[in-house]
């Protein structure tokens, strides 16, 4: 269901406040570093307790939603809300989605892969599998690049449990981590889990486009003649990145935090671990269709 002006002004009302309440906390943490040992340990300690509480709080508010069916709908909704995902996913009520702890799991055996003069990247995570692609010394049939690829899937799945295997992508590499289609032969279709999106002449270049879907909030980046589709959702803070700046170079700037981004891989420049959610795209016949594989509003 695409959101009313009346439901976006109400989200953009609950992101500034949002914000806000992520500044104190982040202002908060600051202090408490300049603490000295005893003081600060009496800190992390009080903060530790009380965030196991509210977690097994929300846990037993989550868990009496999900036995009613009306629950569930109103959990979908209230999680649709960026400062209660958030600190949903700062408690550990609710974890991030497949493809982003793909990606966390990858960035365990990236020190490996650079040290020997290549890297590994996502593709894509689709019905189990994880699609990765190897660059330079690693994009190969070595030894080490042997060792990477039986590495990669046992890190892979042992820290992401629902992917069934490690596929790896070879030949020429398309845009970033999603699939990109331009006037494919077979059409996407709802009935194939795509989603239809404006013409792909509105995304423009060094602005992103907001996409409300059934199942996904989604920001569209375009970058020359390629068109990136993310998950509208800043890793730091689950804050909406549609309102962010994209750069000449290609870097997109989320407008709450300053974090930046690489919108052909998503990668971010400032935290290694961090990186955003990409999802399937095509465009058909100029118009963009985006698959929102296992999201949920």
């Amino acid at each position: 269901m695409i959101a009313s002006q009346d439901q976006l002004g109400a989200q953009a009302a609950s992101s500034a406040s949002a914000t806000t309440l992520a500044r104190e906390v982040d202002d908060a943490k600051r202090e408490a570093v300049k603490l000295d040992d005893g003081a600060r340990a009496i800190v992390e300690r009080y903060t530790g307790a009380l965030e196991k509480f509210h977690a097994e709080a929300w846990r037993a508010v989550v868990r009496g939603l999900r036995a009613d069916a009306r629950g569930k709908e109103l959990l979908l909704e209230l999680v649709d809300e960026p400062v209660v995902y958030a600190a949903l996913l700062a408690l550990g009520v609710v974890r991030p989605d497949v493809t982003t702890r793909v990606a966390q799991a990858l960035e365990h055996v990236k020190p490996y892969a650079r040290s020997h003069g290549g890297d590994v990247e996502l593709v894509r995570v689709e019905e189990g599998v994880a699609y990765v692609r190897f660059h330079g010394a690693c994009n190969g049939c070595s030894m080490s690049a042997q060792t990477l690829a039986e590495g990669v899937e046992k890190e892979v799945r042992a820290r992401v449990p629902e992917i069934l295997r490690v596929e790896q992508v070879k030949g020429q590499a398309v845009a970033g981590l999603v699939m990109l289609t331009v006037n494919a032969s077979e059409a996407p279709s709802a009935s194939k889990g795509w989603s239809r999106g404006p013409e792909a002449t509105v995304v423009e270049e060094g602005r992103p486009t907001r996409m409300l879907t059934d199942g996904c909030d989604v920001v569209l980046v375009r970058q020359g003649e390629r068109i990136y589709a993310y998950r509208n959702a800043c890793p730091h803070q689950g804050m909406p990145l549609d309102e962010g700046v994209v750069n000449a170079q290609g870097v997109l700037t989320c407008p709450w935090h300053g974090l930046e981004f690489e919108v052909c891989t998503g990668e971010c420049r400032n935290e290694a671990s961090v990186q955003l959610d990409p999802l399937p795209l095509k465009v058909h016949e100029g118009v963009v269709w985006v698959r929102a594989v296992g999201a949920t509003r």
